[in-house]
């Protein structure tokens, strides 16, 4: 006879881990990767700035379009890790670990810097 039920996973100690866990460990592995992801970003956004002829000096900025097709896909690597944690960690923090809110607060404050960071020197510039 076999039973459709599954028991529920034990921890260490013999208690049953919480549904919220798996979710955490993701979202804290994801805020670990947003350092990783930003020097990755780095190489992205001026490898493609260069191979488009352009340097990326700090004193003259390149044509709009030039600076999108650089800054998107670097923005998005930039920020993918800090959205995982967003995602994970208010999922953690729905299956009822409340400790995930704070990888879920560092994703939501990196994810709004680095919009900042990179929109605000483009706008001033106009």
């Amino acid at each position: 006879m076999t039973s459709s039920q599954r028991s529920p996973a034990t921890g260490s100690v013999g208690g049953a881990i919480s549904a919220g866990r798996r979710p955490l460990r993701f979202a804290w592995i994801s805020v670990g990767l947003i350092p990783v992801a930003f020097i990755v970003a780095m190489f992205i956004g001026d490898g493609l700035l260069t191979v488009q002829g352009y340097e990326s000096e700090p004193d003259e900025f390149p044509p709009l379009g030039v600076a999108l097709r650089a800054a998107l896909p670097a923005g998005l690597v930039m920020m993918a890790p800090a959205a995982t944690a967003v995602v994970f960690g208010v999922r953690a923090h729905r299956d009822g670990t409340p400790a995930g809110i704070i990888p879920a607060l560092v994703g939501i404050v990196v994810v709004a810097y680095g919009l900042v960071a990179n929109t605000l020197p483009w706008l001033l510039a106009m």
